[in-house]
């Protein structure tokens, strides 16, 4: 498995780098279902992938590479993944791209955008903890 938190100082550039400084706010990340499943792609994949790659894996949603392009830009521009390399297709260069967060960070930054704070964070965990605790027992109800 791909591990994002180790390679995000191995990437080649950040986007505050790019963008002069600027920083856009990660606490702010909002996934639409488009961006979603090229994240999950992201997350699933154990190396960094283009969009070329992108492209192939996603070819089920008949999306045309203007708007792959369009949505590795927002994602860029989030700060959610990054450009670590470059591969040659031909007579062009395709960019690699990695998460720049985790399945769990972006389920963390999800449940604080609905405004929960404080000690209600502690209650949530415990939730996720007792839930985490049911599945684990189901599964191991089911196995032989």
């Amino acid at each position: 498995m791909f591990n994002a938190s180790v390679h995000r100082e191995a990437c080649c550039w950040s986007r505050s780098e790019q963008y002069g400084g600027e920083k856009v706010e990660k606490n702010s990340v909002m996934l639409t279902k488009s961006e979603k499943v090229v994240m999950e792609i992201l997350w699933s994949s154990e190396r960094p992938m283009t969009s070329v790659e992108l492209m192939e894996m996603t070819q089920d949603h008949s999306w045309e590479s203007g708007y792959m392009h369009k949505m590795l830009r927002t994602l860029l521009k989030g700060e959610v993944i990054n450009v670590c390399g470059m591969v040659q297709y031909g007579k062009q260069y395709a960019r690699q791209f990695v998460p720049m967060i985790t399945r769990e960070e972006y389920a963390v930054k999800l449940v604080l955008s609905t405004g929960i704070k404080g000690t209600s964070i502690r209650k949530v965990a415990a939730a996720l903890a007792k839930e985490a605790e049911k599945s684990e027992e189901l599964i191991e109800q089911e196995e032989p």
